[in-house]
């Protein structure tokens, strides 16, 4: 046995997934729908749904560490979705120019060609199959149609010289046989490998994969996924050919009429994919003869649609995340996921100065949220440090292997990316650097990253260029910002100071009133209706003095029924004017203290008072009610419920009850006053609710939490 390959992991490591080629058919529509405005999300996963390399380029790009993903993504309409339209445009751009200027050999093309007919024909027989036998999970039949053939993919772009006359082989057997035999693994078992790495995929797809080959009373015993991807298998091998149907094969798993009706479904699905891609069939099916034609057209025009200068700058375009990158992770983050999809580099770490401790490089992973560790500038025995100082790559490799000694900073970052070596590139832009980018990889990827140094060293400048752009704007805005608030505060302190003089005025007034009307100092009636106005206005005075604190400076106790039974009165009195309002009283026999100031209290009680008296016309009752201490979710409140006798508020005002764009009153101050009461609510921890009362009109209950004594 010739081993070349020796595993499937020594295999999978040796070669990039982001690498692997599709015919430049798939490439040429894609371009196209990239290109156009219109284009929409659905569009593209169609013409990807039908590739198993991008398809497995995108659900393997959306699992990873630098989307965040709270659950994972098993098909390819969540990836795309999950990942955005333009950043899936930018990886198909750049996937069409990597193949490119990877000039595949005619052979390659002719596998790959091939393959991808094998692959279409197989997706679109299982999930037929799968349908016809009322398999639930019907996408799981396409994906593992699609994915059959995907350890072919790989034996040929790793080995393409000893692998071309394999395929060739004619016999299923046989060909499994030789792949053994010279690689020691078939493209079964590879691909089903590769597959199982990403644990999002439902499990039986990998079997499916690895066993699609096993005889047909070996798998009676198995998952239906597994029998039905092995007729797909046989089915489409055949088709993909001779365009037609195996006279001489039958189905185990549907009877003859069912298994018509499946190849005239797939033969009309087949055509219309054909047609999508501009593939002239003529007369007679779709076949791996006719798919390779214009195999050099295609080629040719694939090239000319890259080196379309409008197409290239999207590649470096900054304008892709929705995400704002304003901060080292958000900035890392966008770099993993760009590296994910263009490169298919998936372990990546930032080194980023500390901006409140120069001297520090600080650490940063795509999964952690917090900063991992921190270095000194001043390291110059570690790689990473130096390549940030002076501002060029290092690769960072095992010590033994050159007899360097890696100091263990160097090695705490290796350990971090789970790799035996790095690469460490400078992010800047000019002459100024901003931080480091380290790639973890290993001796056969590092091939693969010195091919694509140049490549990922402009990608990481454009960023570094937007990065320091957006900090320049920011200091700028930031600059403003001072300025005007400075100002701001000016015209504050100006207009608290114009405010307060006639206040103070009205006050001594007041007192000269209450003094000329009551001069023997009885407590009437109007005499208490005139403290509570002075009440009022030092309220008032109160409000505009703390103006810029959102906290009031009375700290005197406050209970509920006391102030209830002190303001309503006179709030009723002053907005009712001759309008006769009866207040109905059903207070808690107990009082209690609550934790609120007195000022945000009467705001409250003010504004929802106001709205009881406005909703009612003649005859307006009011029934103000009270209950303390009662237990909401294990916090103690004190509440209090203002209620009238209007025509309540519909169902869709509910809705939006306490916005300030919504009303059941006209005027200018649209919802302001309720809006009002609940943001004061909220800032002390309470809650207020709506109810309908038995007299239709609208109860507000505030819960208040109290103040439980020692």
């Amino acid at each position: 046995m010739l081993e070349l390959g020796g595993s499937p992991k020594s295999i999978m490591e040796s070669v990039e997934i982001g690498w692997l080629p599709s015919p430049p058919q798939v490439f040429n529509q894609l371009l196209d729908i990239c290109s156009d405005p219109n284009s929409s999300i659905g569009d593209l996963a169609y013409i990807i749904g039908i590739d198993a390399v991008l398809t497995s380029k995108l659900i393997m790009a959306a699992n990873t560490a630098a989307f965040e993903i709270s659950e994972p993504i098993n098909n390819l309409q969540q990836a795309i979705g999950l990942i955005g339209l333009d950043q899936v445009k930018t990886m198909v751009l750049t996937s069409s120019i990597q193949q490119l200027f990877a000039g595949l050999i005619n052979t390659r093309k002719k596998t790959v060609c091939n393959t991808w007919v094998d692959s279409l024909y197989c997706a679109v027989f299982a999930q037929a199959i799968a349908e016809a036998t009322n398999y639930k999970q019907t996408h799981d039949a396409y994906l593992a149609g699609l994915l059959l053939h995907f350890g072919q993919i790989v034996l040929d772009t790793k080995f393409h010289g000893q692998y071309r006359d394999i395929l060739d082989e004619e016999k299923q057997d046989e060909l499994v046989r030789k792949e053994i035999h010279r690689f020691g693994v078939n493209h079964s078992e590879l691909g089903a490998c590769i597959v199982e790495r990403w644990s999002s995929l439902n499990p039986s797809i990998a079997d499916a994969i690895r066993f699609h080959h096993e005889d047909e009373d070996q798998l009676k015993g198995c998952d239906m996924l597994c029998q039905i991807v092995a007729e797909a298998g046989q089915i489409g091998w055949y088709w993909s050919r001779f365009g037609l149907a195996d006279d001489n094969w039958h189905s185990a798993l549907v009877d003859e009429e069912q298994l018509k009706e499946i190849y005239v479904r797939v033969q009309g699905e087949v055509s219309q994919i054909t047609a999508r891609l501009g593939v002239s069939l003529q007369a007679g099916n779709f076949t791996q003869h006719i798919f390779l034609n214009d195999i050099e057209q295609e080629s040719i025009k694939l090239g000319r649609k890259i080196r379309d200068a409008s197409l290239m700058s999207v590649i470096y375009s900054n304008e892709i995340h929705s995400k704002p990158v304003d901060s080292p992770r958000s900035l890392l983050l966008k770099i993993a996921q760009d590296l994910q999809l263009v490169f298919s580099i998936s372990d990546v770490v930032l080194l980023f100065p500390n901006a409140e401790t120069p001297d520090l490089l600080t650490l940063y992973e795509v999964n952690g949220v917090q900063p991992a560790s921190q270095f000194s500038v001043n390291n110059k025995e570690s790689k990473f440090v130096r390549s940030f100082q002076e501002k060029r790559y290092l690769w960072v490799e095992p010590e033994q292997m050159y007899g360097d000694i890696t100091p263990p900073s160097d090695r705490q970052i290796l350990r971090r990316l789970k790799h035996d070596i790095a690469l460490s590139i400078p992010l800047g832009s000019d002459d100024q650097v901003i931080g480091t980018v380290i790639i973890g990889s290993n001796m056969v990827q590092k091939g693969y990253l010195a091919n694509q140094i140049n490549f990922i060293t402009g990608y990481l400048q454009s960023n570094a260029t937007s990065w320091l752009n957006n900090t320049q704007t920011l200091r700028r805005q930031a600059f403003k910002r001072d300025v005007n608030e400075e100002q701001e505060q000016k015209d504050i302190s100006k207009l608290i100071h114009e405010i307060s003089n006639p206040l103070s005025v009205i006050g001594n007034y007041i007192d000269i009133i209450k003094g000329n009307s009551n001069p023997d100092g009885d407590e009437s009636a109007s005499s208490r209706e005139i403290d509570i106005l002075k009440e009022e206005l030092g309220r008032i005075r109160n409000i505009v003095l703390n103006f810029k604190d959102t906290e009031s400076i009375n700290a005197d106790p406050v209970f509920l029924n006391e102030e209830l039974e002190k303001c309503i009165p006179f709030y009723v009195k002053s907005i009712g004017n001759t309008e006769k309002v009866e207040i109905k009283w059903d207070l808690d026999q107990s009082d209690c203290e609550i934790k609120i100031t007195r000022d945000a209290l009467r705001q409250i009680v003010l504004n929802l008072v106001k709205n009881a008296i406005e909703a009612q016309n003649k005859n307006a009752l009011i029934t103000v009610s009270s209950h303390h201490f009662v237990n909401i979710d294990g916090l103690i409140f004190a509440q209090f419920c203002i209620a009238d006798k209007g025509g309540g508020i519909d169902e869709i005002m509910r809705q939006q009850l306490f916005s300030t764009l919504t009303s059941g009153k006209e005027g200018t101050s649209r919802g302001l006053g309720l809006s009002v009461v609940a943001e004061i609510i909220d800032h002390f921890d309470g809650q207020i609710k709506y109810m309908e009362n038995e007299f239709g009109g609208a109860s507000f209950e505030v819960s208040i939490p109290a103040l439980l004594t020692k």
